[in-house]
């Protein structure tokens, strides 16, 4: 017999894996897929659903997300993103509609790991730090409301977030 050159050897090889993968499909592959064919019946359907029909109901919406869903279409108010002199006009506009009522707003809260900070009146505090009111510190700062102490008659006011 001749010697085969390297097209001819490259051919015999890709004409073996033809053949092993033919006998594979049919002695093997073949076999499995009409076993699993006739084990398919109703119970592995009605499992299917009722699986899937879990999955999607632990996917619906709580109240808490259906709440912030409602919150954000809706139209704002006042803007988050405003800067201290718009805060400061708003401020004034609504102490304007809304009189004998305090002219502090706690507008934004941030937590950082290390520290909490208050957004009031357009300025960003600490807790203990003095006010840009005079006689005013911030004593306590929660992520629903503020805590104020007058430092002249040592009374403590608590200040809601404005959504």
């Amino acid at each position: 017999m001749a010697k085969l050159n390297k097209r001819q050897i490259i051919i015999l090889i890709i004409a073996g894996i033809c053949v092993l993968y033919a006998v594979y499909v049919l002695l093997i592959a073949g076999p499995a897929a009409k076993k699993a064919k006739s084990t398919a019946g109703p119970t592995n359907i009605n499992t299917f659903v009722n699986d899937l029909q879990k999955d999607l109901l632990k996917d619906i919406a709580s109240g808490v997300d259906a709440y912030i869903v409602t919150k954000a279409e809706a139209d704002w108010e006042k803007n988050p993103f405003w800067d201290r002199q718009g805060v400061r006009e708003w401020a004034a506009k609504d102490a304007a509609g809304k009189a004998g009522q305090s002219r502090t707003i706690y507008a934004g809260y941030v937590d950082s790991g290390k520290r909490r900070l208050a957004i009031i009146n357009g300025y960003e505090y600490r807790e203990g730090e003095q006010l840009e009111m005079e006689g005013y510190v911030l004593k306590k700062i929660t992520p629903s409301y503020v805590l104020i102490e007058n430092k002249n008659t040592g009374s403590e006011i608590e200040i809601p977030i404005q959504e």
